[in-house]
C-alpha cells in the first residue's frame, strides 16, 4: 500500500452573491435558492440540505471554512480541492472566498483546480462567459495571481510542489505550453516545480504523460446504456433536440459506480469517491440521479477502492484520492453533513482513510 493517502474533496466556493450571478439570475442569486426552490419528480426521491451549525452558509464568512477543515480533519479529509475560475485577460468569477482565505490566513488546508470551461445556462442554451485560451503570457499572469496561494503554509504541497489540477486538459489547445508556463514560474519563485493533477483524463489519452496523477470524475457514465437504456435513449433526445420534458435521467448507484472497475494497474491513476449524484436542483428537468445512493451502498463503494488499491502491482510514495464532492449542493454529490444521513457519510470515509494506517 502507499506511504501517505492524500484526500481531496472537490470544493465549490459558489455560496456568496457576485455581480455576475445577480445580473444572470437575478438579484441575491447563490446556489442556495435553486436547492431550496428544488423539487421531487420521483416518490422515492429525496433532496439532500445541509446541516451544519451555519445552515445556508455564506462563505464569505470565516468561521464556516474554519468549521469545514476541523470536520474535514477528523474525518481523514486533508483538505480541499478548490474549483477556481480564469477565463482570460484576468477575468475571473467566485475568488473572493479565497481570497479571504489567504488574507486572514484561515485554518483551511487547500489546493486549486482550474475549472476551465465555459459558463452555460443550460436551461436557455446561453453563454453566459466564455473560456479563453490566451497563451503563455496570459498564462503567466494566472500563475501570477496564483502565487500568493502557493506560497501560502496552508496551501497543499506534494515533495515542496504546489499541487494543482485542471479540469479539462483536453480543452486546452496549447496545453504544452501552459504546463511549461507553470513549471518555469514555479522554479524562478523557488518550488521544484508543480505536482499536476488531471480530470477528465482516460489511461489511453496522451496528455497524461504530463501530470502526475490523473482521472477521469465522469467515468462512470459511460455504463448508463447498460443500466438504464430506456433512460439513456431519452437523455439524448433531449440533448440533442434540446427538449425540457423528458427528464430527469435516472440509473443506478449501484450499476454504475459499484459493479464498475474503473481503476487499471496505473498507479497514476486516481480513484474517485462518489458521494450521490442528483442535479436536478441546478438542472431541473435536464437533471440526472443516481437512484440507490445511501451510506451503505457509499460503504461498499469505498471497499471496492481499497481493494483495487490494494491490489495495484505498483504503488506511488503519496496516493491522492479524489472525493467528489464536498459541498456541490445543486448537483447532489456532498459530504458535508446534510439532513438525510447526518456526518455518516463522513463516518464511513473516516473508516476508508484509517484502514490505510495499518
Amino acid at each position: 500500500m502507499p506511504n501517505r493517502l492524500l484526500s481531496l474533496a472537490y470544493y465549490l466556493p459558489q455560496f456568496h452573491e457576485i455581480e455576475e450571478n445577480n445580473r444572470w439570475w437575478g438579484a441575491g442569486f447563490t446556489e442556495w435558492q435553486q436547492l431550496n426552490s428544488a423539487k421531487t419528480y420521483y416518490d422515492w426521491q429525496q433532496i439532500q440540505k445541509p446541516d451544519t451549525p451555519f445552515g445556508d452558509y455564506n462563505l464569505l464568512d470565516p468561521a464556516v471554512f474554519e468549521w469545514q477543515q476541523s470536520i474535514a480533519q477528523a474525518h481523514g479529509i486533508d483538505g480541499f480541492l478548490v474549483f477556481d475560475y480564469w477565463f482570460g485577460q484576468g477575468k475571473k468569477l467566485l475568488e473572493k472566498p479565497m481570497q479571504m482565505v489567504l488574507e486572514q490566513q484561515l485554518d483551511f488546508k487547500y489546493a486549486f483546480c482550474w475549472a476551465n470551461h465555459t459558463w452555460f445556462n443550460k436551461r436557455e442554451n446561453i453563454t453566459l462567459q466564455l473560456q479563453q485560451y490566451l497563451g503563455a503570457e496570459d498564462y503567466r499572469a494566472y500563475f501570477q495571481q496564483l502565487l500568493p496561494h502557493f506560497q501560502s503554509a496552508n496551501y497543499i504541497k506534494v515533495d515542496a510542489k504546489p499541487v494543482f489540477s485542471i479540469f479539462s486538459p483536453r480543452d486546452i489547445p496549447d496545453l504544452e505550453v501552459f504546463i511549461q508556463t507553470f513549471e518555469q514560474c514555479a522554479v524562478q519563485h523557488g518550488f521544484p516545480g508543480i505536482y499536476w493533477l488531471a480530470d477528465n483524463t482516460e489511461p489511453h489519452q496522451p496528455w497524461k504523460k504530463h501530470f502526475d496523477g490523473y482521472n477521469k470524475s465522469g467515468t462512470i457514465f459511460k455504463w448508463r446504456k447498460r443500466d438504464n437504456w430506456w433512460s439513456y435513449i431519452r437523455e439524448k433526445l433531449a440533448r440533442t433536440f434540446h427538449c425540457q420534458q423528458l427528464g430527469p435521467f435516472v440509473y443506478s448507484y449501484q450499476g454504475l459506480v459499484i459493479d464498475n472497475d474503473p481503476l487499471t494497474q496505473d498507479p497514476h491513476q486516481i480513484p474517485i469517491v462518489f458521494t450521490g449524484w442528483d442535479t436536478t436542483p441546478r438542472h431541473l428537468r435536464r437533471g440526472t440521479i443516481l437512484k440507490g445512493f445511501d451510506p451503505q451502498s457509499f460503504a461498499l463503494h469505498l471497499d471496492n477502492i481499497y481493494l483495487q488499491l490494494s491490489q495495484r502491482r505498483q504503488h506511488l510514495q503519496t496516493q491522492v484520492v479524489i472525493i467528489k464532492s464536498w459541498n456541490e449542493w445543486a448537483e447532489g454529490n456532498v459530504i458535508e453533513p446534510d439532513t438525510l444521513w447526518g456526518s455518516e457519510l463522513l463516518n464511513q470515509y473516516s473508516n476508508f482513510s484509517k484502514r490505510f494506517e495499518k
